[in-house]
């Protein structure tokens, strides 16, 4: 009785109580309870009871690979009836290291003794850029399944057994950094619009694109984006495909980097280096795409464009005049008291006769020399003035002889060496004098 138990033991996948059950069961059994077939029966269906409990088993066909090469996993689920509903999984975050799952499981049964157990197969893909003992800790399964094939859903949490991986880095490898392990890479590139002649502030757009074999597409090298003088550098949100068809696994990889131009001249944008290493031949290959220069011109001036304010003076005149129409006489009165207060009239009578003079007018002149003199009656005459004034008048009224060109520049600087002298009062008295 004593060695059975141990025996279902071993082969029972238990938690701490039932093992602690079975160890009850050994200390308190009796040789004498084996005369009783009816104990032994219950012993027998009880931990079959337990071994047919559900359980998850992690299957590792290779736990050693390349770094970066794809290393397969499968976790078991194993229930005794079918799977309701699709199962999750908790995946480990691991440095340098991103698991996928792949694919749909694939479904099972197995019979033991009496007993009908259901499988579910799934496939994950381990790929990592570590070097050497990767530790793999339990991956969380929960999925429901029935008891037979018929009945309520019963929720259940396993978890696998830790494991450990060993990842081999490529030789010569180190200075590259970032690897890729395939044995096929594409790559492929495409610019919007072509490299040639531009201006300052174009943009170009560079696709490119990788395929790789028994790869994902999130394993593959970025695209760099280094600083380039006079140019910035965008990097897009890469697009990741993977196809898997008939066991084969097709990752692909597809990234656009933007450049801006932001300065004249000659511009040289470097070549872009892929390299990864072939575990068939066990080498390392390595693809380059070429650089590309091309010349930016500065882009010519904008016109500037008229700024909305220019159109405001509008406002002004239409609003003058709305107000000169509902208030006339107001209006003409206030510009008037402005005119005198901006340019009075004796100010705007010697300006007239300083013209007349300039322009050799004598008639002018004398017209506007006595408007003036009744502005400005208080205007003294020197002698060199006053005789300038007579020569007009005797240019018009004197003896009639031969005519003469009359010159009215002495005229002209006389008043203005008096006019300097003699500044006018801004609001003059217009009213005569009682006695001159």
């Amino acid at each position: 009785m004593k060695l059975f138990l141990q025996k279902e033991t071993k082969v029972t996948k238990k938690g701490t109580v039932n093992g602690a059950f079975l160890r009850f069961l050994r200390i308190n059994s009796r040789p004498s309870l084996s005369s009783f077939p009816s104990v032994n029966f219950l012993l027998l269906l009880f931990t079959g009871i337990l071994s047919a409990e559900p359980g998850t088993k992690l299957i590792v066909p290779k736990s050693e690979a390349w770094t970066g090469q794809r290393l397969p996993l499968f976790v078991e689920l194993r229930a005794e009836g079918t799977f309701s509903g699709a199962a999750s999984f908790d995946l480990p975050e691991i440095p340098k290291t991103v698991i996928l799952k792949i694919g749909s499981p694939i479904i099972s049964s197995k019979t033991e003794g009496d007993t009908e157990f259901f499988i579910q197969r799934h496939e994950f893909a381990l790929f990592s850029q570590a070097d050497g003992t990767l530790n793999l800790p339990p991956i969380t399964a929960r999925f429901s399944h029935k008891k037979g094939y018929s009945g309520p859903s019963f929720d259940t949490s396993s978890k696998t057994e830790a494991t450990k991986l060993s990842l081999k880095r490529p030789p010569d490898s180190r200075s590259l950094g970032f690897i890729v392990t395939t044995g096929s890479l594409e790559i492929e590139e495409s610019w919007d619009p072509a490299p040639g002649p531009l201006e300052t502030g174009a943009v170009l757009k560079r696709t490119i694109v990788q395929r790789a074999t028994q790869l994902t597409g999130i394993a593959l090298k970025p695209a760099p984006t280094p600083e380039i003088d006079g140019i910035r550098t965008y990097s897009g949100t890469p697009e990741v495909t993977d196809k898997t068809q008939r066991g084969e696994f097709l990752g692909e990889r597809r990234e656009t980097v933007t450049y801006l131009v932001q300065q004249p001249g000659l511009h040289r944008l470097p070549e872009i280096s892929y390299s990864w290493w072939d575990p068939a031949t066990e080498t390392l290959e390595s693809r380059t795409l070429p650089s590309v220069s091309f010349t930016a011109t500065a882009p010519p001036i904008p016109p500037e464009k008229p700024s909305p304010s220019r159109y405001l003076w509008f406002l002004l005149p239409a609003a003058l005049l709305g107000i000169a129409i509902f208030n006339h006489s107001e209006v003409t009165a206030a510009l008037g008291r402005i005119r005198v207060w901006i340019d009075p009239p004796p100010k705007r009578a010697a300006r007239h006769f300083l013209r007349a003079c300039d322009s050799n007018d004598p008639r002018e002149a004398i017209r506007t020399w006595d408007e003036l003199r009744r502005l400005r009656p208080a205007l003294s005459l020197e002698k060199e003035l006053e005789a300038q004034i007579k020569a007009l008048y005797a240019q018009l009224f004197g003896p009639r002889g031969e005519p003469q060109a009359w010159s009215g520049k002495p005229l002209a600087s006389a008043f203005r060496r008096l006019h300097k002298t003699h500044q006018p009062s801004p609001h003059p008295n217009h009213l005569p004098q009682i006695n001159p």
